[in-house]
């Protein structure tokens, strides 16, 4: 396997490399568009990435991946920061080779974006990125009120209001939660791994991310690791588990226990990141298990 990292502001994992759309061509450039691409689809469109298998996942600026094969315009990478019964070294998937570049040099400390989203001044382009929450980067050095990074297209400069040093801190449940919540009224995307949309999953699995803890990508993972708690000895940061058939079926949905009977989530296709209220919705009949990754 071959290391590359992503060279775009945020990367879609397609499912193979005839899965993009006449409506995907602005994620599927680069530079992308992920606002653009996110705001011209419609209802339908949005449909179609979870009912016709089109989308697996997404992955960030700079973010490493290993290509496992090529075919024509397009490279098969897996993702490994996303643990997946799929594939042991990580989350399978396209994307389009234009988006790919060499691996970045490493680093003794790295930045990362703490804001919802931020910018990014390249240097020797002068060209201006969008950037999602938690995109990491190698420090060249403190810039003043900027820090100076590599990134896939040479150097670059963020605001350190947006971003800061990252550090392997591990932080409890109610940051997991603090994180979560400037994220509510955000639509749902599915396979979203970004702050233009997150799926259930995804959602769950970048907050705790946030909060200094890798889980798996997907909900049927996730509800098998952590620690099993019971709803009444839930704490705002635990996971929700939702299944079919009354709760013993196959897991299909996730959401952080808020507290107070609420679940803070990414529901559905049409949906808005939301916090509800368990007590009389199909949720409560479908909760299979809470699990518990912070410490």
């Amino acid at each position: 396997m071959k290391e590359r990292v992503i060279a775009v502001s945020v990367a879609n994992l397609w499912t193979d490399p005839d899965s993009s759309r006449q409506i995907d061509t602005s994620i599927v450039a680069n530079p992308s568009d992920p606002s653009r691409w996110v705001h011209e689809l419609s209802h339908t469109d949005k449909l179609e990435l979870h009912e016709n298998n089109l989308l697996q996942s997404q992955v960030l600026f700079g973010m490493t991946v290993w290509e496992t094969e090529s075919k024509d315009d397009w490279v098969k990478v897996v993702i490994p920061s996303q643990s997946t019964p799929k594939n042991p070294q990580g989350y399978p998937g396209w994307v389009p080779a234009r988006q790919l570049a060499d691996p970045l040099p490493q680093s003794e400390h790295m930045i990362e974006v703490r804001a919802k989203q931020s910018t990014i001044l390249i240097e020797d382009t002068s060209e201006v990125m969008q950037l999602s929450f938690l995109t990491k980067l190698p420090l060249v050095e403190d810039s003043g009120t900027a820090f100076t990074v590599l990134t896939p297209l040479g150097r670059g400069r963020i605001s350190k209001s947006e971003s800061r040093l990252w550090t392997a801190r591990q932080e409890d449940g109610k940051a997991l939660i603090m994180y979560a919540e400037q994220f509510i009224g955000l639509d749902y995307l599915w396979g979203g791994m970004s702050s233009w949309g997150y799926d259930c999953s995804g959602f769950a699995h970048n907050m705790h991310l946030a909060g200094g803890y890798a889980i798996p990508r997907d909900a049927s993972a996730q509800a098998l690791q952590g620690k099993a708690v019971s709803l009444d000895q839930a704490k705002p940061g635990d996971l929700l588990f939702f299944a079919y058939e009354n709760g013993k079926g196959r897991v299909h949905h996730v959401g952080f226990y808020y507290g107070n009977g609420q679940m803070l989530h990414a529901p559905k296709t049409g949906k808005q990141i939301e916090v509800l209220h368990l007590a009389g919705t199909e949720y409560e009949t479908e909760l299979c298990a809470v699990r518990r990754y912070w410490s």
